[in-house]
């Protein structure tokens, strides 16, 4: 199925001060997008803002050609946030906080063994995840990548405190998202390293 995601003319202050201004484009299966920037420029709150969790004080966020202000349920089950701050649970384990996600919203249990797999954390499965190096606890959090099976990834920096061998697995996973028609807008410091992307939009 093919999705498309519309972001028109999209506007937000901070203060008097605009954050940023007028951010326009579309992306369509297989499609994915950058943006850049210093810190403070707005990459996280525009994130947060196509999540949805912020309303702009101008423009407009359309999935598949309908607002998302009025189809907000729809929407939200086509997406994955992963932002900067891990959402798991320190006291558990990584297959704890992941058997609890699933249970919690419903994601196919069989799909934690290909998670754990696929981000080389079958060894450490059963650590609980405060005493996980802040590398290991990213890789945790983009299992969820997995077990949702979203058409738009959403993304605060993922690649932030892995290792070469880490950023090579999800480099492989972004890849395949997109090979297979997903959709992914990300923020990141490092654009060069996303040569397959659509189009990079740069806040200052």
């Amino acid at each position: 199925m093919s999705n498309q995601l519309t972001i028109n003319n999209l506007t937000l202050f901070r203060g008097a001060k605009y954050l940023f201004k007028d951010i326009s484009f579309v992306l369509s299966s297989g499609d994915l997008i950058l943006i850049t920037g210093p810190n403070g420029s707005g990459k996280t709150t525009m994130l947060r803002t196509i999540a949805g969790l912020l309303e702009p004080e101008i423009g407009s966020i359309s999935w598949d050609q309908k607002s998302i202000s009025n189809n907000r349920q729809t929407y939200h089950k086509n997406i994955s946030f992963i932002s900067h701050i891990h959402g798991l649970k320190d006291s558990l384990s990584i297959i704890e906080n992941l058997r609890f996600e699933a249970n919690l919203h419903n994601y196919c249990l069989d799909k934690i063994d290909e998670a754990l797999d696929k981000l080389s954390l079958q060894p450490i499965k059963d650590i609980p995840f405060k005493h996980l190096s802040a590398g290991q606890k990213r890789r945790a959090s983009l299992t969820r990548l997995i077990l949702k099976d979203s058409a738009l990834w959403l993304l605060d920096e993922p690649t932030s405190n892995l290792d070469t061998n880490a950023h090579n697995i999800f480099k492989e996973l972004l890849n395949e998202h997109i090979y297979n028609k997903g959709l992914c807008v990300l923020a990141t410091h490092h654009p060069d390293a996303f040569d397959e992307c659509k189009s990079i939009i740069e806040l200052t």
